[in-house]
């Protein structure tokens, strides 16, 4: 079977200095798509250069400014260089970006008004957004309006509702599912991947974070995606091969990825 991992950082501090390996082993695991995220403007910019360095592996590229980096940025406009990087073809999406309130690692204000501007940047690049929300759909929802709000779009590691996952859904959006549906503890999440059409799902490692069990506590990498696959599957009571037939099918859709990608 192949996989997709629709979201990593092998820009992380974690996970670049061992970057040839680490294909390798997810190449070796059946993983011949990876969507590489960019948080800060410098990883959105080395995420591009290690796609284009490692293309024979199916990486690509997703740039934007995480949540907790925004209070960096500076006030006004977004830069030239985000959105000269988020035009180019082989950019997928824009992201990871939205409102993170577990951490405030910046201001709530400040993440606000970011991602608005963000939001309206993709917008005008017709990209899909790959949406960081974390304890915060309270103020998320009210943002997304008909003028604001993507036609794509995907809740990355989703922690939210049943009734977020709805509002998500009735857009048309994708959920991302993370090693945390593997946690013994994550019956919540759970709960709501049962209640989801596998149209709506995309399954992501977010390594080097996330391990899932029997990893849990270690360092995430790609090839361990195939375990969200796995759980997913069993949870919805579906066979693997035809879950990851439909969800490699939702990455081909979200990120217009070539089919002929596939080995």
């Amino acid at each position: 079977m192949n996989y997709v991992d629709s979201h990593c950082h092998l820009n992380s501090p974690e996970l670049r200095g061992g970057i040839p390996a680490g294909l390798e082993r997810a190449r070796g695991a059946g993983v011949v798509r990876m969507a590489v995220i960019g948080s800060t403007l410098d990883d959105s910019a080395e995420a591009l250069e290690i796609c284009r360095r490692y293309k024979p592996y199916g990486l690509f590229p997703v740039v934007g400014i995480h949540p907790h980096e925004v209070k960096d940025l500076p006030a006004g406009e977004l830069p030239r260089e985000l959105l000269d990087m988020a035009a180019l073809p082989e950019v997928k999406a824009w992201g990871e970006i939205g409102l993170d309130y577990y951490y405030d690692l910046s201001p709530r204000a400040v993440q606000i008004e970011k991602l608005a501007q963000q939001l309206e940047a993709a917008k005008t690049l017709n990209k899909p957004v790959v949406f960081h929300v974390r304890d915060a759909y309270d103020d998320f929802w009210p943002l997304m309006t008909a003028e604001r709000a993507p036609e794509k779009a995907e809740l990355h590691c989703f922690t939210g509702s049943m009734d977020d996952a709805r509002r998500a859904l009735d857009r048309g959006w994708k959920i991302g599912v993370t090693g945390l549906v593997t946690f013994a503890k994550a019956e919540d999440v759970r709960a709501v991947v049962r209640g989801l059409p596998a149209e709506a799902i995309l399954c992501e490692t977010d390594s080097p974070w996330m391990s899932p069990k029997p990893f849990r506590g270690t360092v995430n990498e790609p090839s361990r995606v195939s375990l969200v696959y796995r759980k997913v599957a069993e949870v919805k009571n579906m066979a693997l091969e035809e879950l990851t037939a439909q969800v490699w099918r939702n990455n081909m859709e979200f990120f217009g990825l070539e089919e002929a990608a596939r080995v």
